[in-house]
């Protein structure tokens, strides 16, 4: 509390501007500013919290399969929104574990339906002229098949990831629009594997599946890079047209040279 000028007593902190003990008027400079009201909690908007598009990373207070449910719902219907509060850094293992997780349970279950398929309509190589391919076609689409898919299938995702990532890091940095470290790049790529649980739709969840990871991984890289779609869809989309190309050459190579040692045996 303030003290009165003229008598030297103590002023309350109500904002009066008269003193209690002579009644002299106490300037407005000295009586004490009135409390200001306190805010109350939640009131108002506030931003969210970094990392708060990443439910997985807060595993520990939503639970195991709450965040993966949550980061999977993100992912494909907020894919903006979860990249762009996604945290750009903290360690790949969160990630990384996540990725390969989720894919996992695609390739089960795309892998299921392959032998469901196999078991109901027989395999689809059985038209194959006799030759070594035709001897080890049923064993490929087959149990072998099946069993190296469950075993190898973690194995073949923790690669792909590591080698999508590059890849796609690698063009944007060619572009000059790496704007954050590998390891956002590797993030973007391990949280778009949400996109495999669409193997749960029978027939064409291969191909949903493949077009929603394409457009997840470009708005993720643009988003969490802070870049344009169109660099974004340059570093996913070119390695993809130039594997193509490639295939294609390759087939066009062999055809060739079988129809060059078909018309020497004429």
């Amino acid at each position: 509390m303030n003290q009165c000028p003229r008598c030297g007593g103590l002023l309350p902190s109500t904002g009066d501007r008269f003193c209690p003990n002579c009644g002299a008027e106490v300037p407005v400079s000295s009586a004490p500013p009135p409390p200001l009201p306190t805010p109350l909690r939640g009131a108002g908007p506030s931003a969210p919290p970094p990392g708060a598009g990443a439910a997985w990373e807060r595993r520990d207070q939503l639970g195991f399969v709450p965040a993966i449910f949550d980061t999977i719902k993100g992912v494909l219907f907020s894919p903006a929104q979860f990249f762009r509060t996604m945290a750009k850094q903290g360690g790949i293992g969160g990630p990384l574990g996540y990725g390969i997780i989720v894919g996992y349970v695609g390739l089960l279950i795309a892998t299921m339906y392959n032998a469901l398929v196999t078991v109901l309509f027989g395999s689809s190589l059985r038209g194959l002229d006799d030759g070594p391919l035709a001897q080890i076609a049923p064993y490929l689409q087959g149990g072998v098949g099946f069993v190296s898919q469950v075993i190898f299938g973690p194995i073949w995702l923790l690669i792909g990831i590591f080698v999508s990532a590059g890849i796609y890091h690698v063009v944007l940095m060619i572009l000059g629009q790496a704007k954050q470290g590998f390891e956002t790049s590797l993030r973007v790529v391990c949280y778009s594997q949400s996109a495999a649980i669409l193997q749960l739709v029978p027939f064409c969840g291969g191909l949903a599946m493949a077009v929603w990871m394409i457009v997840c991984n470009i708005v993720g890289l643009s988003e969490a890079h802070g870049i344009g779609r169109g660099s974004a869809a340059i570093a996913v989309l070119a390695p993809i047209v130039l594997f193509c190309c490639c295939c294609g050459l390759g087939l066009m190579a062999l055809f060739g040279g079988i129809a060059g040692i078909a018309s020497q045996a004429h």
